[in-house]
């Protein structure tokens, strides 16, 4: 099943988080759509094609965005949602070939990601099986895979249809791992029998600049989430993470420097309430960037309350 046409579905933050001043209007559940930076840097003159039976490909210039997914993923039980999500990352992969592509970005779009699915599973870590077994068949079966994998945020939205996008440029970017981190892959067996394949960012050319692609971010440190049940040190935390991310992709910047480089940004938000300070502490410490975009999500961990992702200029 072909899904819908992308263009259609197209420093005092406890403060804040006690204070009872801040009123805006809450924001939009999330739609299993990549940001709007994605659309702008694709353009009005991208052609759109179908490249098989289950993938449709917006394509401009250097850039491709493929689009997949496994409908009714909801209802599904864990071994035939483990094959359907591993189909869906052979047929991306086949897809790239097919267009001379590398892929730089993942989004993915999990319905109900914290549901148990037996076993001790929950959705999201039948997903993560799948993803690895995809790649399995792209990388011919080794693990080895892990550090060379582009970046991907992987978060819950409400609906029946597991989402795939794959952003994709004609030349491979360049994995970037966060040193506060353990590598996603390299996860232990607490977050599932099969690690998350992802790489916490990529350097990438994007519209001929050299771009930092920014995956799903969160309050975590090595493997295990802080603050459970505070948004504002989650995302103290998380902006922590995000500006050594940048600094580890430039080599040379510290970490205040290090958020005034990013241009745009979506926030995944668990709770309502949460986003009018979330918005006020971001406006005022990433400067520079042009889009804040916040919108209620499930997130792959049910005590994380923030996910941030984006794009900074290095």
């Amino acid at each position: 099943m072909i899904p819908a046409d992308p263009e259609s579905v197209r420093h005092s933050p406890v403060s804040l988080f006690h204070s009872s001043g801040i009123a805006a209007d809450p924001p939009p559940p999330l739609l299993p759509q990549p940001p709007q930076w994605v659309d702008d840097a694709l353009g009005a003159a991208a052609s759109r094609l179908e490249v098989d039976a289950t993938v449709r490909a917006v394509t401009f210039d250097r850039l491709a965005l493929l689009t997949t997914a496994v409908p009714g993923a909801i209802a599904m039980a864990a071994d035939p949602l483990r094959s359907a999500v591993a189909n869906a990352y052979v047929a991306i992969g086949e897809a790239l070939t097919a267009l001379g592509r590398q892929p730089i970005r993942f989004w993915n779009f999990i319905p109900d990601p914290g549901q148990a699915m037996g076993h001790g599973l929950d959705r999201y870590m039948v997903f993560n099986a799948g993803r690895f077994d995809g790649y399995a068949q792209w990388y011919g079966g080794s693990r080895a895979f892990g550090p060379s994998l582009a970046t991907a945020s992987g978060v819950g939205i409400v609906g029946d249809d597991l989402v795939v996008h794959c952003l994709a440029a004609d030349e491979p970017g360049i994995p970037v791992e966060n040193p506060r981190q353990k590598p996603a892959w390299q996860y232990s067996a607490r977050y599932g029998p099969v690690p998350p394949c992802f790489s916490r960012a990529t350097i990438a050319t994007v519209e001929r600049r050299t771009l930092l692609l920014i995956g799903g971010t969160a309050s975590i440190v090595g493997e295990d989430s802080r603050h459970e049940g505070d948004a504002g040190a989650q995302l103290e935390e998380t902006l922590k993470n995000v500006a050594v991310l940048v600094a580890a992709a430039r080599g040379d910047l510290e970490e205040a420097s290090a958020l005034r480089r990013l241009t745009d940004l979506r926030v995944y938000v668990t709770r309502a309430e949460d986003a009018p300070a979330i918005r006020s502490v971001l406006t005022a410490r990433c400067t520079r960037a042009a889009r804040v975009e916040l919108t209620i999500a499930r997130l792959c961990r049910s005590e994380l309350l923030v996910e941030i992702e984006g794009v900074a200029e290095i």
